[in-house]
């Protein structure tokens, strides 16, 4: 009997062994504090000037960001005015910054500001996008100027907010002084170098995702004519809702 007693004890000594050498797991690390919308904000606008992560930024203010839209009249109110565009985030190969460089060479053309402006009468809202262009080499200077209507409706895609649909688009090209350009290259150089969504947007639906008084995100989408995937990023400097 001691020879299987003694063989019970090693075996137990054995399984014990591995037990009584393990090292205890390091503790899972401590979740990261959850960011504000405030902070976000700020996030957004210093990538905004520094000119990168802007991507990285608007997600983390589009994810922070649980704002209730639901009430027709804040929107129409904090949406009316003019804004400019500070960045239209895409995915797409055609909107990489140094493949619009060498377009914007090869065109002779500079599109250096695209302005939204948006006008609420009743039902309808009055959408204008301007594009304020030059061409270094030629000289010319000049607006074009893309306008229709559009309506605000109940967002099928997003809860709790609206979506901006906007109608046939009209064209129209505001040179200062004299133009020695030919007016279609013109027009078909700011149609290539500015969001195809803005320059022509029959047919578009943006989604608002976020707004105050001097930013606002809206997401193109599902469904819209063009511009899948792209968040715009708007701002002003105008008193909120009392821009021209």
């Amino acid at each position: 009997m001691a020879r299987p007693l003694l063989c019970l004890l090693l075996q137990g000594a054995a399984a014990l062994a591995p037990l009584q050498g393990a090292v205890a797991p390091p503790p899972a690390p401590a979740a990261p504090a959850p960011i504000t919308v405030n902070e976000a904000r700020q996030q957004l606008w210093t990538a905004l000037d520094a000119n990168r992560e802007v991507a990285a930024a608007v997600d983390r203010l589009l994810g922070a960001n649980t704002a209730d839209y639901a009430t027709r009249s804040f929107v129409e109110f904090s949406l009316a005015g003019a804004w400019r565009l500070r960045e239209c985030v895409s995915t797409k190969p055609s909107r990489e910054p140094t493949k619009l460089a060498a377009l914007s060479l090869e065109r002779d053309l500079v599109v250096d500001e695209v302005t939204q402006h948006l006008a609420f009468e009743g039902e309808l809202v009055n959408v204008r996008h301007e594009f304020s262009w030059r061409r270094p080499r030629n000289g010319d200077v000049g607006v074009l100027k893309a306008t229709c209507q559009g309506s605000l409706v109940e967002s099928s895609t997003r809860l709790r907010t609206w979506t901006l649909e906007c109608g046939a688009v009209k064209h129209s090209l505001h040179p200062e002084g004299k133009l020695t350009s030919d007016a279609a290259d013109v027009v078909d150089a700011v149609a290539r170098l500015a969001p195809l969504e803005l320059f022509d947007a029959s047919g578009t639906r943006t989604d608002l995702e976020y707004v105050d008084p001097e930013l606002r995100l809206v997401g193109v989408a599902p469904g819209s004519a063009r511009g899948a995937n792209h968040v715009h990023v708007w701002s002003r400097d105008e008193p909120w809702g009392l821009a021209s």
